[in-house]
């Protein structure tokens, strides 16, 4: 037998969340296939399997957050069949790699329900406990239901999805206004909603704390006359060739950090490492919140490249579905809400790195040229920086690289670094 732990999938990962397995206990695998899908703060990802084997008993409690190297699972090697005793004994010796073992499982099928191997309790009024894995906790809390009012059906007496769905039914058909717990007993406002963050948003939350906590940040905003760039897109596109203001900017992104590298760069401790490969953090939403999906090696691939990978990794992500191959580790943000009304922003670095580039939307904007008075599309733009490793002047002479290739798209049109 041997053991799955929580791998680290990017430089900056410390947590993930399982949100499913693809491999059901007493299933066999090959090297390469896809075992289960984790959630970290950036993206979602199927892992695949390095050894063969068949998965003979999942420890870690899906839908929570667990740190890397936290023990997952227990895999029995080709040709093996353990018995339950042999996998208790194994985790035994490992006890401390895993926060709460589930119901067993063994190969071939006959373990519990998956709502009994996620099994998780809390306290009831009566001192009872009350057993309901995360999913079904985080459903009451959304629909305001307390669960110790429940009396549940599932293995162990655990409460179910079905038992809180017929709760609310009874509820409805009682002509209640609505569950016991959105009525507030200290006489404060009344209760809408009630959301338990997990999965993506957890992480989210997570790491945006620690960035915020951790990293002296500072902002500077400046506006770029996207006319020369909407010329030389229209002119790809008679060529054939798609490309939005998304990946203008990356690519922008990519030739900017050749003449500041500061920005291309992370942070651990007193060392900055600063990259040669650009690899861009793309902020895309979600149904499951934001996901932020990698394209590596910006400095190395043409405009009509970095299209074609964007639309890629963006389908991908709303889709969740893989990108396939080894995690990257970004080196730099953009986030681009043009198609909002969000006109600017005060981005937040994402720790470790040091630079995120905020795109608004598009404005035509009056503006006075040689005397006159004309119209043009302004688009808003602004760079937040790590102020340990970039000063003032070191992002101003970021911020005036990336309105010089924008004044000049066709510029983009190259690779950054050429072989």
């Amino acid at each position: 037998m041997h053991l799955i732990h929580l791998p680290q999938l990017g430089y900056t990962m410390e947590n993930g969340v399982i949100t499913s397995w693809l491999v059901q206990p007493g299933e066999s695998f090959a090297v390469g296939d896809p075992l289960y899908e984790v959630e970290t703060e950036k993206n979602a990802v199927q892992v695949e399997a390095r050894l063969a084997g068949t998965l003979a008993r999942v420890v870690a409690p899906s839908l929570e957050a667990h740190p890397v190297g936290t023990l997952l699972a227990v895999v029995a090697d080709p040709g093996e069949t353990p018995s339950s005793e042999a996998i208790d004994a194994l985790l035994a010796s490992h006890h401390d790699d895993y926060a709460e073992p589930s119901a067993p499982s063994a190969p071939g099928g006959g373990g519990a329900p998956p709502e009994a191997a996620n099994d998780r309790t809390t306290a009831r009024g009566d001192g009872a406990r009350v057993r309901a894995v995360p999913k079904v906790k985080a459903f009451a809390a959304e629909k305001g239901v307390d669960l110790s009012a429940l009396t549940g059906t599932g293995p162990r007496g655990s409460i179910t999805m079905t038992d809180v769905e017929a709760y609310l039914a009874t509820v409805g058909a009682t002509g209640a206004e609505g569950p016991a717990a959105l009525v507030p007993s200290d006489g404060g406002p009344a209760v809408r909603e009630q959301r338990v963050l997990t999965g993506v948003r957890r992480a989210m939350a997570e790491n945006v704390a620690r960035s915020w906590s951790e990293i002296p940040q500072f902002v500077q905003q400046f506006r770029v006359d996207l006319t020369a760039v909407r010329r030389h897109r229209a002119a790809l596109k008679a060529d054939g060739v798609q490309v939005g203001l998304t990946d203008v900017l990356i690519a922008a992104l990519a030739h900017a950090a050749q003449e500041v590298p500061e920005i291309n760069a992370t942070v651990d401790g007193r060392t900055v490492t600063l990259y040669g490969a650009v690899n861009v953090a793309i902020a895309v939403a979600t149904d499951r919140g934001l996901l932020v999906p990698v394209l590596a090696d910006a400095q190395s691939l043409t405009l009509a490249e970095i299209g074609d990978r964007s639309r890629a990794l963006t389908a991908q992500a709303r889709a969740s579905e893989s990108a396939g191959g080894a995690p990257v580790t970004a080196t730099v943000t953009l986030s681009n809400l043009g198609q909002s009304a969000v006109e600017t922003g005060t981005p937040l670095v994402t720790a470790p790195q040091t630079a995120i580039l905020f795109a608004g939307a598009t404005v035509d904007t009056p503006v006075v040229e040689d005397g006159d008075v004309v119209v043009r599309p302004l688009l808003g733009l602004s760079a937040a920086y790590d102020h340990r490793v970039v000063d003032g002047i070191t992002g101003a002479r970021f911020c005036s690289a990336v309105k010089r290739l924008l004044d000049k798209p066709e510029l983009l049109d190259t690779p950054a670094v050429t072989s």
